[in-house]
């Protein structure tokens, strides 16, 4: 090229130039065609070391004319281009690209920029898109010159992005040399920014050398050092190296700028004269460093996205601190090898200078897709572009990237967005890299939002490789420099509400308000900003660890999501309204947002009359209630009321809305008869328009009213208005985002739930804070703020909750015990005074330490629940997995809270368990990680399933203040139980000279019930006939009072008294009856009671509880619903059911570990009632092959269960795990016990400790679940691989990881039985439910088409939401049929599924959704679109299957599509529907379901096809459900006559401003007036 253009000197590309020479062009344009490449080729340097230029042309098929090696001679080249010749034909792009790919680019050298000139006049059929991505896969950059009138819409596809930069377009062949200066310059900025991409990666390194080394030492030093140079390719455009030494202060050597040669670097080593001067200070001459070394002025290219490496030798421990100083110069992207023993025998190599392959924080977090979204607009430039291009690469080296574990796409948009390597293009890592490195820079516009949408609708799909369908995280980083030209919020939203969670990575002039709009809430967490694209890279470790943690809490957040549906059925009363914003501001789809918030509250809640009650008013210019407190009792219809909310518009008058809810909440108690806690939740997105009185004035009339406010804010709200609402900002919330309404609902949850589960809590709680040298100060403080939360939370009293503190680092200090406060005013001042002490981290030791705290003499209770919270930001430097053991063994509960620095395996070592592991980064602030661990430590759980009887002593002359005590207690009790007939039964005895039955176990069945007659129990004073009493009661347990001991359900008696026995002659028997009634015995003494009768009668100390007043009892409360907890059954949903238990015995489990696993299993089998009729258990092993431990029928009762899985012993031969899921479906057999043929549940409980060493097996694994046999999965340890596992189970619900250490916890039981125990979407006999699968072949389509034309789609939308209702069957009433929908899009070339929705209620936005896709691979109608429909069946539990197919056509033989046909019959599926879009084709041969009505064949053209479909899923539906065997139908009848006129609709939302107008026209001049 000419001398402007270096890069083609300095390092010539390689230029494949593709032309046209089809029919379309002729002759006399073919000529001009060469006259322009003569033209472009003559000014190039060609030669042996300079530009290389091959020729290929293409018709319908591609011409080699010459490779890029054949001409190193221009003149001889510039010959040869005279004498191509016109070969014609037609016109294949694809076949072309393909071509040049495998024969001209795929033998060039690496590391040299490759350029295609592709010159056509773009008349072709064929869809090149994949052969240009392809293509550019290799780091090809694609030039595209369009001659003539052709559209050029597909040759877009082909060319780089955008198309101004690399489109060129010309109206007549003889305007092409016109082009060849402007191509000329723009193939040369493509040939820099490429060499720029492929230029080697070199690092500058600074050498910091502690000056006290002496002797022997510091000669070892210079030698190490020498070696390290000797081995580096030094140079200013190479590594470059600095030098200091440093003691007290720190002296320089070199820096980076000096440009010394290699020879000069070592010479300087050689003579380096250390002066030392004490002390030694490494975090100074660290910190030096950072300010003075890693900068342009001192020679770095940090600046230029170069690896920056601190190297620090030195002879002892620093005098001062080292970490702080550390972490913040890592921060900004500066690595630092520390060789600090001064034994050190510096083998380190410059292979070690390089970056960890892995991301430590990476590790574990081995399944996500993940997509990179690049702005590659003209304001980043080229050189800031090569920056953002290192950053990718060095935060996808730090992934575990693999097509099981990590995959990554990569999204690069301008003007449009383009992706040419999916989630499953690459599945090696080397693979993406070196895309990356080549990824060509664009220009154009910044269209943000054009980005997101492309990424939802082209990239989250499963046809693209999104594993979202098996519950796999998907992650969005998006990194961009300028303010969009187009909205980001809307598709930043509807990706959010895919499931995608998105960080957002703002540089440079990037609007403030812009990447909170698109990040995910919170934004602590997803919410990046740099000051300029210098510090990107500094991003990358911090980026790495908030998407790694995101990956890894994907499964536990969802088990604190289920501890939280737990938790709050302590919330048994309450009233609560939504006050929800209705204004023109809003959105549809921002309202459905509204509205799924609210649902959300109802499935936490037990709704009902005497439980919680939801009422719902909206405001806009007025307020409007849409439904009250009492107008629905049932979950149901309050369910079914919120979905119907629709919003009108208008202003924000939201102190109207306010003001209505003052005489709404004075009724609520009203209609309730008592006042119970009120809550009042508004939602709004704007400030209140200034009118009638502040809305402060109506808020604190509210509060007057004990109505406690939740103010939740979005995007415009006015947070100072929010916080007026509210009153307090504890209760203020605000997000950018209607979407991420749903992520602050388990925020207010808790903050609802906590006050009833924390108001009657008995606990010692110790803090164990972190206060070592690595804590910075003001993480330090925060740690303060987490205790002072805790205490304002709890109820700190003596009685109740007791709190200590006990700080660490190199040793353990009480800061204050359990018994020093029990004021909460001076516990907030003592904790406020404590110092940081400084030090290095010896947790391990700390936690051996801290067990002192809970001793009797430091204030701890004996029967007290006990928690240890640790709170930690640095990584221990001991041992603290056998400390922390030995606390569990205690029953201490400890939870691990990390800060910004803690690690989380070690947070996991010290807890035991992932669910009680809290990090704070990943929480908005310390208030909402304090809301949690709070939740977690007052929600210990309740009795579930039990039957209890309470023995009253009403003997003797207790007085009334002291009786109602006792009945306060035992109402406490019923209050926090579960009552009724299939939970927890509650009966009651009085007695004094003779006992009464006040009421059976029988009797009542409800909450109220059981509290009104115990607050109707009297004293009647008399002897205190204990012996007698207790005797009698035993006969209350039997199964005609209500007692449940047949099924196995624990009983217990509950003894008060308060005073000694009187017939203790009669006591001497009572052990036998106690023992032989299996019934658990608990006595609680008063004042003048013996405890050595109370020991006597309940035969276990543990069981016996002595206070001194009745005032006193509250305190046991806890301790006695802890030991309930510990005998009760949880509820089983499931009342009958197969399960089986696959469990590995590989070699990798140890014996010890083995034991636990058995146990545990054990613990899990006795929560079961196992019975012929009820609950059937089988036990398998496997390791390398399956062993036959007992099958389903072999025991019928829990000791047969128990001593079968005590008596396995271990193969210990590897880990067969998918040859053991073929073989264990024998166990679900009906000669081997199962009953799956009479419909009962059957469950499949793999336990696994590792990865499959065997091939993967999914026709295994959809035999099972054709078979409707539920899969759930317990890994334990860290060597599970979560994707298998996901696959397996196919749920994340139905995972559970563990570590052996957990095991003990009994935690895994619980969650292990809650989700076995959900039953299965079974057809109930009284019910009918219909699943009705839809789909596509349309053939005649291209890929940026919609998917049917406008008025096919809006007749296909029509009917499908027609199909929604199903009418009354001649069985059943409306409500009782229920059908649900789910699309399918499959692919016609090789059956892959394109997308998929699984079956669900009828939902516009996702019908509406399926109609707008563009599928980028044809659809057809052949055997591989039925056999897909059979696979979407296989999992269907309805009784009602249908598919129904809206087609253009046959696209297969019709003997291949009947044979499907009859296979999707035998299947199960009842109906084969087919709706011709394209002419009344006969389908009669291939459809099935239909009755006498296959005469009419379905057409899209008919009269309301709606109805036709409606009335054949009805027919099928009356014979499925009904047993009527045919229903007959009429034609439809004339259209009847006009109605009248609706109503006018609601007012719709205010459009956008218009743009301005014309300039008008000047105005006449005006007429002179003269001045008097």
């Amino acid at each position: 090229m000419t001398s402007t253009c270096t890069a083609c000197q300095t390092s010539p590309p390689y230029i494949v130039l593709l032309v046209d020479s089809s029919d379309s062009v002729g002759d006399t344009n073919f000529a001009e065609i060469r006259r322009f490449l003569h033209t472009f080729v003559d000014r190039l340097e060609i030669g042996g070391d300079k530009v290389r230029v091959g020729l290929a042309q293409f018709s319908h098929a591609p011409y080699q004319e010459f490779l890029l090696d054949a001409y190193r001679d221009k003149a001889n080249l510039l010959k040869q281009l005279e004498n191509i010749m016109y070969h014609k034909g037609g016109t294949n792009i694809a076949k072309a690209l393909d071509f040049i790919r495998e024969s001209y680019f795929s033998q060039a050298r690496k590391n040299v920029p490759r350029i295609a000139i592709v010159i056509t006049n773009g008349n072709t059929n064929d869809t090149a898109e994949e052969a240009a991505q392809k293509l550019r896969q290799q780091g090809v950059v694609i030039f595209v010159i369009k001659t003539g009138q052709a559209d050029a819409t597909h040759l877009s596809t082909v060319a780089n992005s955008p198309q101004e930069e690399f489109l060129f377009s010309v109206d007549t062949y003889q305007k092409l040399d016109g082009l060849v200066e402007n191509l000329r310059r723009r193939v040369c900025n493509a040939v820099e920014d490429q060499l720029r991409a492929l230029a080697m990666k070199f690092a500058d390194i600074f050498v910091l050398v502690d000056s006290t080394a002496l002797g022997k030492e510091a000669q070892q030093m210079k030698t190490f050092l020498a070696r390290i140079v000797n081995q580096m390719n030094i140079g200013k455009d190479a590594n470059r190296v600095g030098l200091a030494q440093f003691s007290k202060d720190v002296q320089v050597e070199f820096l980076f700028n000096t440009n010394k040669t290699k020879e000069e670097i070592l010479s300087s080593i050689r003579s380096l004269q250390l002066k030392s001067k004490e002390p030694r200070r490494i975090g100074n001459a660290i910190e030096y460093a950072r300010k003075n070394f890693f900068n342009t002025s001192a020679g770095s290219r940090i600046s230029q996205g170069f690896k920056q490496h601190l190297l620090v030798m030195t002879a002892g421990k620093s005098d001062d601190n080292v970490l702080r100083p550390a972490r913040v110069i890592k921060n900004e992207a500066v690595k630092v090898i520390d060789i600090a023993s001064p034994k050190q025998s510096y083998n380190i190599t410059c292979a070690e200078l390089k970056f960890s392959s892995v991301f430590s924080e990476c590790i574990a977090a081995e399944i996500a897709d993940i997509v990179f979204i690049v702005d590659g607009s003209r304001n980043v430039g080229p050189e800031n572009f090569h920056i953002i291009r290192t950053f990718l690469q060095n935060t996808i080296a730090a992934l575990d990237v693999a097509m099981d574990k990590v995959r990554i796409a990569i999204v690069q948009y301008s003007d449009v967005p383009r992706a040419d390597v999916y989630l499953n293009t690459f599945s090696d890592k080397k693979e993406i890299l070196d895309y990356v490195k080549t990824l060509s820079y664009g220009r154009g516009k910044s269209n943000t939002g054009a980005a997101l949408k492309f990424a939802k609708e082209q990239v989250f799909t499963k046809v693209r490789g999104s594993r979202q369908d098996q519950h796999v995280e998907q992650i969005a980083v998006v990194i961009t420099e300028a303010k969009s030209a187009d909205d980001v919020s809307s598709p930043a939203a509807e990706l959010r509400r895919l499931g995608v969670k998105i960080f957002a990575l703002g540089i440079k002039d990037i609007n403030a308000n812009e990447p909170q709009e698109i990040a995910s809430y919170p934004s602590k967490k997803f919410l990046f900003n740099v000051e300029s694209f210098p510090k990107l890279n500094a991003l990358s470790s911090e980026l790495m660890r908030s998407l790694c943690g995101n990956i890894k809490d994907a499964f536990v957040t969802l088990l604190k999501n289920i501890t939280l549906h737990q938790g709050c059925k302590f919330t048994a009363e309450a009233d609560m309204y939504f006050l929800l914003d209705e204004s023109g501001s809003i959105s549809y789809d921002d309202f459905d947002d509204m509205k799924a918030f609210i649902l959300e509250f109802l499935h936490v809640f037990e709704i009902g009359p005497d439980q919680v009650r939801i009422g719902v008013v909206k405001f806009a210019d007025k307020a409007t209630p849409v439904f009250h407190l009492n107008t629905y009792n049932t979950k149901a219809k309050v369910q079914k009321a919120v979905k119907a909310l629709f919003m009108e518009g208008g202003g924000t008058r939201t102190d109207l809305g306010l003001e209505e809810m003052i005489p709404l909440f004075k009724q609520a108690e009203q209609t309730r008869k008592k006042k119970v806690r009120e809550f009042l939740i508004v939602i709004t997105d704007g400030k209140s328009e200034h009118v009638g009185k502040p809305l402060k004035v109506h808020a604190e009339q509210l509060r007057k009213q004990n109505v406690t406010i939740y103010a939740i804010g979005v995007k415009d709200a006015d947070k100072a208005e929010l916080e007026d609402m509210s009153g307090s900002p504890k209760r203020t919330f605000f997000v950018n985002n209607y979407d991420a309404l749903k992520e602050i609902k388990s925020k207010i949850l808790k903050e609802i739930c906590s006050f009833e589960a924390c108001s009657d809590l008995l606990a010692d709680v110790v803090f164990l804070i972190d206060g070592a040298d690595e804590v910075d100060p003001v993480d330090f403080e925060q740690m303060k703020e987490l205790i002072e939360f805790t205490v304002e939370k709890l109820p700190i009293r003596q009685n109740r909750v007791r709190l200590a503190v006990m700080q660490y680092s190199t040793h353990a200090k009480v800061e204050f015990a359990l018994n020093a406060f029990y004021d909460k005013d001076k516990l907030q001042k003592e904790i406020m005074s404590i110092k940081q002490i400084g030090g290095r981290s010896f947790t391990g030791k700390a936690l051996e330490e801290v067990a002192q705290a809970f001793e009797e003499a430091d204030g701890g209770r004996a029967n007290t629940l006990q928690f240890l919270v640790v709170v930690t930001d640095s990584l221990a430097k001991d041992n603290v997995t056998l400390p922390a053991r030995a606390l569990r063994d205690k029953n201490i509960n400890i939870y691990a809270v990390g800060m910004g620095h803690a690690n989380r395996d070690q947070l996991f070592e010290i807890s035991g368990s992932r669910e009680r592991v809290y990090l704070e980064n990943n929480f908005g602030s310390m208030q909402n990680l304090g809301s949690e661990v709070i939740f977690k430590i007052c929600n210990t759980g309740k009795p579930e399933l039990v039957d209890i009887i309470f023995l009253v002593d009403v003997a003797g002359s207790i007085n009334k203040e002291s009786f109602q005590s006792m009945k306060s207690f035992m109402e406490t009790l019923v209050s926090k139980s579960e009552v009724g007939a299939k939970r927890v039964r509650i009966g009651t005895i009085t007695y004094a000279d003779q006992p009464q039955s006040e009421f059976t176990l029988i009797q009542y069945s409800s909450k109220a019930e059981v509290l009104k007659s115990i607050s109707e129990l009297r004293s009647l004073g008399g002897r205190r006939n204990t012996a007698q009493a207790l005797k009698y009661s035993l006969s209350y347990f039997a199964a005609g009072h209500g007692g449940r001991r047949a099924q196995n359900i624990p009983q217990v008696l509950l003894l008060i008294t308060d005073g000694p026995v009187a017939d203790t002659y009669d006591l001497t028997d009572w052990p036998v009856d106690l023992k032989d009634s299996e019934v658990n015995m608990f006595a609680i003494g008063v004042a003048g009671a013996r405890e050595d009768e109370l020991r006597s009668i309940t035969l276990n100390n543990q069981r016996a509880f002595y206070v001194d007043t009745y005032q006193d009892l509250e305190a046991l409360y806890k301790p006695i619903t802890q030991e309930l907890c510990n005998l009760t059954k949880p509820v089983c949903e499931k009342e009958e059911a197969d399960l089986v238990i696959l469990i590995d015995g590989s070699e990798s489990i140890s014996s010890l570990d083995w034991e636990t696993v058995k146990i545990t299993l054990i613990n899990l089998v006795k929560k079961l009632e196992i019975a012929p009729d009820k609950w059937q258990v089988g036990v398998a092993q496997f390791s390398d092959k399956l062993l036959d431990h007992f099958y389903l029928n072999q025991y019928n009762n829990v000791a047969g269960v128990e001593q079968g899985i005590r008596d396995i012993t271990q193969r210990r031969q590897g880990t067969h795990t998918w040859a053991a899921l073929k073989l264990v479906q024998d166990y679900f057999k009906t000669e081997h016990g199962s009953r799956i043929n009479k419909g009962v549940s059957q469950n499949l409980l793999l336990v696994t400790d590792g990865k499959a060493n065997d091939e993967e097996d999914l026709q295994s694994l959809a035999q099972i679940r054709a078979k409707d046999i539920e899969i759930f999965a317990i890994g334990i340890g860290s060597n599970i691989n979560q994707h298998e596992l996901l696959k397996i189970a196919g749920s994340k619900e139905r995972i559970f990881f563990e570590s052996f250490e957990s095991l003990p916890l009994k935690t895994t039981t619980t969650k292990v039985l809650q989700a076995i125990c959900i039953p299965s979407v079974i057809l109930s006999p009284h019910g009918c439910l219909v699943d009705i699968g839809i789909g596509f072949a349309v053939s005649q389509r291209t890929s940026t088409q919609p998917l049917l034309g406008p008025h096919t789609e809006t007749l296909v939308a029509a009917a499908v939401q027609r199909l929604s209702t199903m009418g009354q069957l001649c069985c059943l009433s409306v409500d009782a049929a229920e059908t649900r929908i789910g699309f399918r899009l499959v692919s016609g070339r090789e059956g892959k599924i394109i997308d998929d929705f699984a079956f669900e209620e009828y939902d516009e936005n996702v019908a509406r959704k399926v109609l707008a896709l563009r599928p980028a691979i044809p659809m057809a109608f052949n055997a591989l679109l039925l056999n897909s429909f059979k696979q979407k069946f296989a999992s269907s539990q309805a009784g009602v299957k249908v598919v129904i197919l809206f087609t253009d056509g046959l696209h297969d033989t019709l003997e291949h599509l009947k044979k499907s046909s009859d296979s999707l019959r035998e299947s199960g599926v009842s109906a084969l529907l087919i709706v011709a879009l394209d002419g009344n084709v006969d389908y009669q041969q291939l459809e099935f379901g239909r009755g006498f009505s296959y005469n009419k064949p379905l057409s899209i053209s008919m009269l309301n096809v709606g109805n036709a479909l409606q009335d054949q899923i009805k027919a099928v539906a009356s014979a499925e459900c009904c047993n009527v065997s045919c229903a007959c139908s009429g034609d439809v009848g004339f259209s009847g006559f006009p109605g009248l006129p609706g109503l006018k609709g609601r007012r719709g939302l205010l459009g956008l401003n218009g743009t301005q107008g014309h300039q008008g026209c000047s105005g006449k001049r005006g007429i002179k007036v003269s001045q008097k």
